[in-house]
């Protein structure tokens, strides 16, 4: 059975039941994109095979996932699923959403980073980081304040510099909803006994926004500071923290280098350091909206003394 339902402004036609994308389009119309069940094919013998079991052969990007199974992405508008016996719908999904879809997006020609993106105003801000960074946390936190989350752990971002709204839920360890007073018994666990939740979020019908800042989440032995990216690190810093960089060879990474210039034309680079060993969540977003509203106060100072 073949169910419809929209993630990134696109339409999906999946066989796969996907509840976490929200209720399903009724809504006549062609697919954007396909997820099908069955026999999925292999790397030819002229393909790159990269790390973490990803592979590239053409049009098409693979990734074979032990004990769970094979996912093919063909053209940014397919994905072929071969699951492997008796395996756990939740981790089936987990990497469908994940890796496969954000493959996917990068087929399409957008930019792909591994983080989150909030809004502010009628633009986005995006937090970006390695896996337990506390990006998710961090974003959690910028809901709290009545920030519409755009998307989590995959954000991508179109030839126009705006991030794609994702689906409204966010991933979060049972640690993280402790902090935030949630209770996470009526949560689906994202990976069999791991304590990490898929935890549904509000929000408003949201299109595409601009991106306008972009902060790098790290940790140091100091104090929490916020420091301003320029030159070769913004591009390094967009490479390190793409989803799936290992898949940036060739026509992507050409691509990839195309839109992260046309982005570090429009955007505010950053860096945040935060003070290892310590709960910086409440702190870090202080520092980030602090940041923002003074950015956006330099900048109509600028425009009025025109």
């Amino acid at each position: 059975m073949t169910t419809l339902y929209s993630a990134y402004g696109l339409r999906l036609a999946s066989e796969v039941a996907l509840p976490e994308l929200g209720a399903e389009i009724t809504t006549p119309g062609p697919a954007d994109i396909e997820i099908v069940l069955g026999a999925a094919a292999g790397p030819s013998a002229t393909a790159t095979l990269l790390p973490l079991g990803l592979w590239v052969d053409g049009d098409r990007i693979g990734v074979d996932v032990p004990d769970v199974g094979r996912y093919v992405c063909e053209g940014g508008s397919r994905i072929v699923v071969e699951p492997v016996v008796a395996v756990e719908p939740g981790v089936l999904k987990l990497f469908l959403l994940g890796t496969a879809l954000g493959a996917l997006m990068v087929q399409r020609g957008h930019l792909v980073l591994h983080g989150n993106a909030f809004r502010v105003g009628d633009a986005c801000a995006v937090v970006v980081g390695h896996s337990g960074a506390g990006k998710s946390t961090l974003a959690a936190e910028m809901h709290r304040r009545g920030h519409d989350i755009l998307s989590d752990d995959v954000v991508p971002i179109d030839a126009h510099g705006c991030a794609l709204p994702g689906w409204p839920r966010l991933k979060l360890w049972q640690d993280a909803l402790d902090r935030l007073g949630i209770d996470s018994s009526s949560y689906d666990r994202i990976r069999g006994s791991h304590a990490k939740f898929h935890v549904p979020i509000d929000r408003p019908p949201l299109g595409p926004l601009p991106v306008r800042w972009i902060y790098v989440l790290d940790k140091h032995r100091g104090l929490l500071t916020i420091t301003p990216l320029a030159g070769a690190a913004i591009f390094t810093s967009l490479h390190e923290h793409s989803y799936r960089k290992e898949i940036l060879v060739g026509a992507h990474r050409q691509t990839h280098l195309a839109r992260s210039a046309a982005l570090v034309a429009t955007v505010r680079p950053a860096r945040l350091d935060r003070p290892r060993g310590e709960d910086s969540v409440v702190a870090s977003a202080d520092a980030i909206l602090a940041d923002i509203t003074q950015s956006q106060t330099k900048k109509d100072h600028h425009a009025t003394s025109r």
